[in-house]
This record gives structure tokens, sequence and C-alpha cells, in this order.
């Protein structure tokens, strides 16, 4: 096939994009984002002092400041953005055939919600599984032996 295969090695700290060359026997890493953020508690991300924003009819003001996602879930979700937005941009730049993805579970999940269609479309494999750390060779390995969904 003309055109590139990427893998995308992924958590909430960070992403390594690798692009599968030699017939899927060798990895190149092209790219790693990192979210400083990644692991940091929601209690930690905010401040102990009272919000300046309100809901419409809010008796204590800044007491619903933070209502809705936590600070955590809501850096999650930014990160996997900024990883949708990187395959998006590699995928309007190069020939692109497919993307296989390695991440945990919940920022894998926070991936495919922000990927556009044009990018879903090339998704060919996804593992659950937290491997950021892990090898070429033995990611490899679990793009071979893995199971896909």
């Amino acid at each position: 096939m003309i055109g590139h295969a990427y893998l995308v090695v992924a958590n909430r700290n960070a992403a390594r994009m690798f692009e599968i060359r030699e017939g899927a026997t060798e990895l190149q890493e092209i790219e790693c984002l990192m979210n400083p953020n990644g692991r940091t508690n929601s209690r930690d991300m905010v401040t102990d002092r009272p919000g300046s924003m309100s809901a419409a009819g809010s008796r204590i003001p800044g007491s619903d400041a933070m209502a809705g996602k936590s600070p955590a879930d809501h850096n999650l979700d930014e990160f996997a953005t900024r990883v949708a937005k990187s395959l998006d941009e590699r995928r309007k730049k190069d020939k692109t055939y497919h993307i296989n993805i390695i991440a945990e579970p919940q920022f894998l999940g926070a991936l495919r919600k922000r990927m556009n269609k044009q990018t879903e479309k090339l998704v060919w494999r996804t593992l659950d599984k937290d491997l950021v750390g892990a090898s070429p060779d033995a990611l490899l390995k679990y793009m071979k032996n893995g199971k896909s969904h």
C-alpha cells in the first residue's frame, strides 16, 4: 500500500506516535505529546478559594463554579483533543491508510470521542492497555498478538 500507517500509544499523561514501517516489522517514533497535569488529582488542580462565577439562581456566589466535569476529567478531554488534532493534521498532510491505537481504557474512549469522522474511519485496530513506556519491539508484539476492537 502506498501511504503511511501509524501507531498511537497513549494514556492521560503522554501520547507517543510511531510510523509503522517495513511491513509492520519496525516502528519509528515521530512525535511525543506530553500532558504535565495528566496524573494530577482534581483537588490539586483547583484552589480552595471560591470561584467568581455562579449559575443563574445560585444563592451563594461561586458555590457552583466547578459544577459538571471534574478538573481531572476536563484535563483528560483537553489532552485527548490535542492528540486527535495531531492525528487529523497528520492525516491531512500525509496519505494515511490506517491508524492503530493502544491506550489506557479511559483515554481511548476520550480520544475516540474527539476524533472527526475522517480520522475515525482510518482506525484499524485498538487495544485498551497502558503501554506508553513499552519499547518499540514490545509494541510490535502487542500489535500482532493483542486483541483488537
